[in-house]
């Protein structure tokens, strides 16, 4: 238990000798080709009688420009700057992201600069729908006009210890999570405001931002010093914050509205008059001020559907956090009887990598042990390790080494993730976003982190790489013998291109296939095909020996692809696969090439004490089919020939 308390950013001591700017505010109204960029100038003026305002392209070329003169008595000016031919800033995936950048310059009487403020925006529009539909009212962000389909996860504080935190961390991090087809993430409200690299990263590649004031699962006594330090923490990071074209949403707390309506809270009246003075009275009013909803979107609490305690839970308005699978002992398939408008929580927990066990704990006192006092010490949930026996019971067979436990703890927490999200892809229109729960962790532990906290990928990520891919297909098996292939094309243009199928037995051989040529249009989402199997799955042991494989191929390259057993893993008849590969290098990769004799699903690479990150991983090799993995040399954790890395690789399988 560490508090957090004393100075842990960077303090300075500014002395201006004329005048200052305390802040600017850029606003933007869009009309045809054309941006019209208000900047309001907060000015402490001490003897300076001009500010010039600046607006350059990205391509560093001066767009507008504009003098404004000073006077001692005014703090606030404004005015406005037109940009024609604008460039648009887009949510990664759909678009580029061109920023300008915005500078203000103060000069006292003798032209001599005395102060300069320079920020990067972008020229976009970014809000939440909330448009009435056939299924009640839905959430989803437009950007441009576009609405997008959001997918990320939560994000915590990357450190127990916050001073450990740094920008190269914070922006490995983001890389990850962009190389995972990340288009949003959530800035959860238990943990701490980001510093401004975090918001930068995002701005530069695309990734909306949920920002999460910092309240959670708490009730709050509204005394006046307790207002006065509410008013004052959300004035100060709405200021910071504001001009970041990734920022797509305010949120006053995490999950407080619903502890109320669902927790068994006490009904204390007071304390929920309180919630809703703070929350749906105070934070907007700030926001209005600083931040007025029609340039950034306001959420009074997350999951809720609008507020005022009304059905925080909704599943037909506003956002959803769904944890009956994981906390309440749901089966995995329970995620598919919903039709969430926005999943912005859940999860499902597994172990990290074995070398981040190594950190906290002693094989050789037995600490590798999911019941040992010290794994017990580090898990991130109540009664966590006895849900994750509980659920792997059900999916896999009993893992009889640590190392196996760590490899299912891992396959089905993906597996698990991967049927909720391709089931809300299908949704598309219907549901328009994901955050799993959670991205990162704080601490080496046992979680539903997706990235550890050393940064090594974990089966989920590699997942959510492919399940969060722009082109996605897959398959919805509810009719086992009648299933149905489905495309997800969150482009800005059709997919058209051919869908293949393989319907294998344990062998790999394929037993029957055929491919369709389908066009789908931009963001949308529709079933191309059902197979029926009814010939293929008539007796016990069809099921058992038998596997689904499917993908899309477009102009030649497979963009998207997937496995379907028709039955839980533990129930499958898996052959020894036999798995051979060979290893070549050109001057910055190593590329690894895989076959086997057998079916192998969920091929795990690792390496024994280096760490990388693999192009793919958690794959599966269907026979003789060569699979080439690629390994890019910059992500070695240090630089090793061919023969050193054939001897660090470890491979595992279901």
């Amino acid at each position: 238990m560490l508090p957090d308390m004393g100075i842990w950013r960077s303090v300075s001591l500014i002395v201006p000798d004329a005048g200052r700017i305390l802040d600017v505010y850029y606003s933007q109204k869009h009309t045809d080709n054309k941006v019209t960029l208000k900047a309001l100038l907060h000015i402490e003026n001490h003897g300076c009688k001009k500010a010039m305002v600046e607006i350059s392209d990205p391509q560093g070329n001066i767009t507008a420009k504009t003098d404004i003169s000073l006077e001692e008595s005014a703090e606030y000016y404004e005015t406005e700057l037109v940009i024609n031919d604008p460039q648009l800033w887009w949510v990664n995936g759909y678009g580029e992201q061109p920023l300008y950048s915005c500078a203000v310059t103060l000069y006292d009487e003798n032209d001599a600069c005395t102060d300069k403020n320079t920020q990067c925006i972008g020229l976009r529009t970014l809000t939440v729908s909330r448009e009435k539909d056939q299924w009640g009212e839905e959430f989803c962000f437009i950007n441009n006009g576009v609405k997008i389909f959001a997918m990320g996860a939560n994000y915590i504080p990357e450190d127990q210890i916050v001073t450990r935190c740094n920008e190269e961390k914070t922006r490995k991090l983001l890389a990850d999570c962009k190389a995972a087809n990340y288009n949003f993430i959530r800035v959860w409200g238990g943990g701490y405001y980001p510093d401004g690299y975090f918001y930068d990263y995002c701005d530069e590649n695309g990734i909306i931002v949920w920002q999460d004031f910092m309240f959670a699962c708490s009730a709050y006594l509204l005394t006046e010093e307790f207002e006065e330090t509410v008013r004052g923490e959300v004035r100060d990071n709405v200021i910071r914050l504001r001009n970041h074209p990734s920022l797509g949403l305010w949120c006053g707390n995490n999950e407080i509205e619903s502890a109320w309506e669902y927790w068994g809270l006490p009904e204390d009246e007071e304390a929920k008059r309180d919630y809703l003075i703070i929350f749906e009275d105070i934070i907007p009013q700030v926001l209005k001020a600083y931040d007025p909803c029609e340039n950034t979107f306001y959420w009074p609490s997350s999951p809720s559907s609008g507020g005022g305690f009304k059905d925080a839970s909704s599943n037909h308005a506003g956002d959803m956090h769904y944890w009956d699978v994981w906390h309440n002992f749901k089966p995995i398939e329970a995620f598919r009887e919903f039709y969430y408008r926005f999943c912005s929580e859940y999860g499902f927990e597994s172990l990290p990598d074995i070398k981040t066990c190594r950190a906290f704990a002693d094989e050789t006192k037995g600490d590798f042990d999911l019941c040992s006092p010290v794994m017990a010490a580090h898990q991130k949930c109540v009664q966590g390790n006895e849900k994750i026996m509980y659920y792997l019971a059900q999916m896999v067979r009993y893992p009889y080494d640590f190392k196996q436990l760590i490899y299912s703890s891992q396959l089905v927490q993906a597996d698990c993730i991967r049927s909720n999200v391709e089931h809300m892809r299908r949704a598309r229109g219907r549901c328009m976003g994901s955050a799993y729960w959670q991205v990162n962790d704080s601490n080496p532990v046992i979680s539903w982190s997706s990235i550890d906290y050393f940064g090594r990928w974990k089966g989920l990520h590699y997942y959510a790489k492919r399940f969060y891919a722009p082109c996605l297909i897959s398959c919805d098996d509810t009719h086992r013998k009648k299933p149905v292939l489905n495309i997800s094309n969150e482009r800005m243009t059709a997919f058209e291109g051919i869908v293949r199928w393989k319907l294998r037995n344990n062998k790999a051989e394929i037993l029957q296939s055929g491919e369709k040529s389908v066009s789908v249009p931009a963001l949308t989402a529709q079933n191309v095909l059902t197979i029926d199997l009814s010939d293929e799955l008539k007796n016990r042991t069809d099921p058992r020996e038998k596997y689904l494989e499917y993908s899309i191929m477009e102009n030649g390259k497979e963009l998207s692809f997937g496995t379907t057993l028709f039955v839980r893993p533990k129930e499958f008849t898996f052959l020894e696969p036999a798995i051979t590969y060979g290893i070549s290098e050109s001057e910055d990769k190593f590329a690894l090439t895989f076959c086997a004799e057998n079916y192998a699903k969920s091929v795990c690479l690792s390496l024994k004490t280096a760490d990388c990150v693999f192009s793919d991983n958690w794959f599966d090799i269907h026979g003789k089919e060569p699979v080439t993995i690629m390994i890019d040399k910059a992500s070695l954790s240090r630089k090793m020939t061919a023969q050193e890395l054939s001897r660090e690789l470890e491979i595992m399988h279901n």
